[in-house]
């Protein structure tokens, strides 16, 4: 996809349902409501390797609380914190 960021600055705060799944996202001073189905990074790498990698994180579409701004965030939990690691437009 074109306009990517990579290497986003500063950490994040994921909220997730009971069963852990996301369901919101609080990052640079706004909240971005999970708009779609969360996919486990793990399991989209899985498709491409041989061996797992040891990674634990989230794609998905989230949409800021005033509806202007849209982005698909990968997300990885480092260091027990969750950091977004790159966004597309």
């Amino acid at each position: 996809m074109a306009n990517t960021t990579a290497g986003t600055d500063g950490a994040a705060l994921l909220r997730t349902s009971e069963r852990g799944v996301p369901v919101a996202l609080d990052w640079h001073a706004r909240r971005y409501r999970v708009t779609d189905a969360p996919t486990r990074i793990e399991d989209a790498l899985g498709m491409l390797l041989t061996h797992p990698l040891p990674v634990r994180g989230w794609r998905f579409q989230g949409t800021s609380g005033d509806g202007t701004e849209t982005l698909v965030f990968d997300v990885l939990l480092c260091d027990d914190a969750w950091r977004v690691v790159k966004t597309y437009r």
